[in-house]
């Protein structure tokens, strides 16, 4: 269905950018149907992935997990 590049709201992008800065990163598949954040943990190069309907829903799911500490063995 069509690839395009995310445009972050004020709020997504800062969640995106305090994972950044605990050194996970984030990479978005995003299509018409669905979207799925690839999340990069500081010592694995293989991504973990999350999907969701809509962009929101999906990075919500991502800073959760690494905000509730399923992230921090990776941290």
């Amino acid at each position: 269905m069509g690839y395009y590049e995310p445009r972050w709201s004020a709020e997504e992008q800062t969640m995106v950018d305090l994972m950044e800065l605990r050194g996970f990163g984030i990479g978005a598949d995003i299509n018409r149907d669905y979207t799925i954040i690839h999340l990069y943990t500081p010592d694995n190069s293989h991504p973990l992935m999350f999907r969701a309907d809509t962009e929101y829903e999906a990075i919500r799911k991502v800073f959760k997990f690494v905000s509730n500490g399923k992230g921090s063995k990776y941290a």
